[in-house]
């Protein structure tokens, strides 16, 4: 190896331990080799930003990051979208090494990609591999992500993952934010009003959909808790179509992406 990485330690908003090393492209890439997954749950080896993050996640990031794979299938349901969620799935640019990458808290296909993806798992195993190889998330959700890792988002963008779910949380606070940004390669990471792959739907609307799927028992009561939600939004929909012009915002429902609850 060329030179030894520096580790670094840094404790999450949310009560994650997260260990950061710089170390060169090379190092990185040997460093793959490695099972990372058996000793930190969340793993980042970029080898373009010559980083490497190694996340132990605390129970608050687990919760929330589960709690937002039930939204965002919920939600694409009930709008009527096709979805495929990702799990511990590794995304990598072309042309970095095997092995390295970033793991989101959750990705997912949504509508066309997703489609060909279950094409794609009907073909095969190796079919499905290839395709995930090729074809970035849609859409990436990360409940946690701290000054050092800053730069994974717009990592994203060039992998060409379409738009990102910012969650700020802390566990001390009782608030939820949101922040929906749209991705593009070689673009700043732009902020979105309203989610451009689940179209209608707002951080604020994530945000109180929090709470209802968090303390939902079962199946039922954390899709109704969202359900709500969407027909709301669908009926907003509705009725900015029929506002005149200047008047969309207001009868959107347009309101700050923040939730009254943190999770327990």
């Amino acid at each position: 190896m060329s030179r030894s990485p520096t580790p670094t330690t840094t404790v999450g908003p949310l009560g994650s331990t997260i260990h950061s090393l710089r170390a060169d492209s090379d190092t990185i890439a040997e460093l793959a080799a490695v099972d990372w997954s058996r000793h930190f749950r969340r793993v980042c080896l970029d080898p373009v930003r010559g980083l490497i993050t190694l996340m132990a996640p605390s129970r608050l990031h687990d919760d929330l990051a589960g709690i937002f794979v039930d939204i965002v299938d919920i939600a694409t349901g009930a709008f009527g979208r096709p979805s495929k969620g990702l799990l511990t799935t590794r995304l990598r640019g072309r042309g970095d090494p095997p092995g390295t990458g970033m793991e989101p808290d959750c990705a997912f296909y949504v509508g066309e990609r997703a489609t060909a993806y279950r094409a794609a798992l009907i073909e095969g195993a190796a079919q499905a591999d290839a395709y995930l190889e090729h074809t970035a998330p849609d859409l990436v959700v990360e409940v946690e992500i701290t000054n050092v890792d800053e730069g994974k988002i717009e990592r994203y963008g060039e992998i060409g993952v379409r738009e990102l779910w910012r969650v700020r949380a802390r566990r001390d606070s009782e608030e939820i934010g949101a922040e929906f940004l749209a991705l593009e390669p070689d673009r700043p990471p732009r902020s979105l009003i309203t989610s451009e792959v689940i179209a209608g739907l707002q951080p604020a609307d994530v945000c109180e959909a929090v709470e209802g799927v968090r303390h939902g028992l079962t199946r039922d009561e954390r899709t109704e808790a969202v359900a709500c939600i969407v027909r709301r939004r669908k009926l907003n929909i509705f009725q900015v179509r029929d506002e005149p012009p200047g008047e969309e915002h207001e009868a959107a429902g347009g309101y700050p992406a923040r939730s009254p609850k943190r999770p327990e």
